[in-house]
C-alpha cells in the first residue's frame, strides 16, 4: 500500500513540469512556424496563421502568464502580421488593415514581457518589439482619424504615447524626439479622447499642454468647454491663457462670444462681435449675430416704450442684418430676423390699440396706429417668405407666416401654413417651400 501510494505523489509530482514542458514546445513549434512564413510570406501565409493559433493557445494556460518566452513570442507574431499587412496596402493589395486590433495586442504582449525578462537580451528583444509596435499603432491611429474615428484613434495613439515613456525609462531613444512633436501628439490624444470613456484622461494631456502653454488655440477653447458649466473662474483662466498665447486669435473670441450668446448679454455680446468684426470682416454670421444683439435690445426698448432708443436699436440691426445678406444672399437667420422686428414693431402698437379707449383723439390714435401697424407686417412678410423658401422646415418661420396672414387678414394664406405648421409638428419632413428659392 505505501508503495502505491508514494507511486501516486511521483506521478503528481511531475505533471507541472510535464504542463511546462507542453508550453515551452508550443512556444518553439509557434517560433518555428514564424521563422517558416519568414522565409516566404507570400507563399506561407498559412504558417503565420497557425503560429498566432499556437500562441493564442499558450497563453490561455495559467502558467504561460509570468513565462518571458510566451509574452515575448506572441508579440513577435503580431508585429509580423501587421507589417504583412501594411505591405499589402503598399502594394495595392488590400484598402486596410484586415486586423488593426493585433497592434494593441503586439504591445500588451511586449509590456507583460518586459518585466518577465530575466537577461539583457531579453530585455532589449523586448524594448525592440515595443518600439516596432509604436509604427503600427501610430498606422491603426492615424487611419482612424483619416476615416473620421476620432474615439477609436485615441486608444492605439495613447499606446503610442505610453510606449514613448517605456523607452525613456529604460533610457531608449523616445518616439517624439522634441517637445513640439510630443505636444502634437497629447493634443491630439485630448481632442480625440474626450469622447472616450477615458475623458479624464484625455483632459489631463490638455491640462498639461495647458500648463506648457502649448501654441494651440483650441486647448484652450476646449478647456473653457468642458468647465464652464461647473466652474467658470476655471474656465475663464484657461481662455486667458488662450489670450496669452495667442491675442488675436478669432477662435478663442468665438468661445467667448458663444458664452455670452447663452448668458444673453448683450452689452458684452456687442463689445466682443464687434472685435471679432474686426479680425474676419467676411464672416456673414458675425454681422447676423450682431444684428440679433441690436434686436434683442429694440425688443426691450419696445418693452419699456423708449421709441428713441427702438429707432436707434432697429436701425443699427438692420445695417448688419443687410450687410449679412449681402456677403450670403442665401443665408436663412438675417431675412428671419429683418422680419421679426418689422413683426415685433408692428405688434407692439396692436398691443397699444387694444389698450386705447373710445374718444374722438384715441380713435384717431387707433387709426393712426391701424396704418403703421398694417404696414409693417406687410413690410415683415417678404422676409419671411424668404427665410420659408431656404429652411421651409423652420418652425418659428412658419408660426410668424401663419400669424402675419392673420393680422393681415388673409385667411387663406393663413390656412396654408397653418396646415404646414400641423404637419411640421407631427414629425412630417416638409420636402418642397412653399414660395421656391
Amino acid at each position: 500500500m505505501k508503495k502505491i501510494i508514494l507511486l501516486g505523489l511521483c506521478v503528481l509530482m511531475t505533471v507541472p513540469e510535464i504542463i511546462g514542458q507542453n508550453i515551452n514546445r508550443d512556444i518553439r513549434q509557434a517560433t518555428r512556424e514564424l521563422n517558416r512564413y519568414n522565409l516566404d510570406p507570400l507563399q506561407n501565409a498559412e504558417n503565420l496563421t497557425e503560429a498566432i493559433n499556437l500562441i493564442e493557445e499558450v497563453i490561455k494556460d495559467p502558467e504561460a502568464l509570468d513565462n518571458y518566452r510566451a509574452w515575448q513570442t506572441r508579440g513577435e507574431i503580431y508585429n509580423t502580421s501587421l507589417t504583412a499587412q501594411v505591405t499589402m496596402i503598399q502594394i495595392g493589395q488590400a484598402e486596410s488593415l484586415s486586423r488593426p486590433h493585433e497592434a494593441m495586442m503586439a504591445f500588451e504582449s511586449f509590456r507583460i514581457a518586459l518585466p518577465l525578462a530575466e537577461r539583457r537580451h531579453e530585455t532589449r528583444d523586448a524594448l525592440d518589439g515595443i518600439t516596432e509596435a509604436a509604427g503600427h499603432l501610430g498606422f491603426v491611429g492615424n487611419t482612424h482619424i483619416s476615416a473620421g474615428e476620432f474615439d477609436q484613434a485615441f486608444f492605439p495613439l495613447n499606446a503610442v504615447y505610453e510606449i514613448h515613456n517605456i523607452l525613456i525609462e529604460n533610457e531608449r531613444d523616445p518616439i517624439f524626439e522634441d517637445k513640439d512633436e510630443l505636444y502634437n501628439h497629447l493634443y491630439i490624444l485630448g481632442i480625440t479622447g474626450l469622447g472616450t470613456d477615458e475623458a479624464e484622461l484625455a483632459k489631463s494631456y490638455l491640462i498639461k499642454l495647458y500648463e506648457a502653454r502649448f501654441d494651440e488655440p483650441r486647448v484652450y477653447t476646449t478647456l473653457f468647454d468642458l468647465y464652464i458649466r461647473t466652474d467658470e473662474d476655471k474656465a475663464f483662466k484657461y481662455l486667458d491663457a488662450g489670450k496669452e498665447v495667442d491675442p488675436e486669435n478669432i477662435d478663442i473670441l468665438y468661445a467667448e462670444i458663444n458664452y455670452y450668446i447663452g448668458k444673453q448679454d448683450f452689452t458684452m455680446l456687442q463689445e466682443k462681435l464687434t472685435l471679432a468684426i474686426e479680425k474676419d470682416p467676411e464672416n456673414h454670421t458675425l454681422y447676423s449675430v450682431l444684428g440679433n444683439v441690436f434686436m434683442n435690445l429694440m425688443s426691450e426698448a419696445l418693452a419699456e416704450e423708449n421709441d428713441e432708443e427702438v429707432t436707434l436699436y432697429f436701425e443699427t440691426a438692420q445695417g448688419y442684418l443687410e450687410t449679412a445678406i449681402e456677403l450670403e444672399p442665401n443665408f436663412f437667420e438675417p431675412y428671419y430676423t429683418l422680419g421679426s422686428m418689422y413683426f415685433n414693431k408692428a405688434a407692439v402698437l396692436t398691443q397699444r390699440m387694444n389698450d386705447l379707449g373710445m374718444s374722438r383723439e384715441e380713435q384717431r390714435l387707433y387709426e393712426e396706429y391701424n396704418t403703421q401697424a398694417n404696414e409693417l407686417f406687410e413690410t415683415a412678410l417678404p422676409f419671411f417668405q424668404t427665410s420659408e423658401s431656404l429652411e421651409p422646415n423652420d418652425h418659428s418661420t412658419l408660426i410668424a407666416l401663419r400669424e402675419t396672414y392673420a393680422r393681415m387678414q388673409d385667411f387663406d394664406m393663413y390656412q396654408v401654413f397653418n396646415e404646414r405648421l400641423q404637419r411640421l409638428e407631427k414629425g412630417e419632413k416638409i420636402e418642397t417651400p412653399y414660395f421656391g428659392n
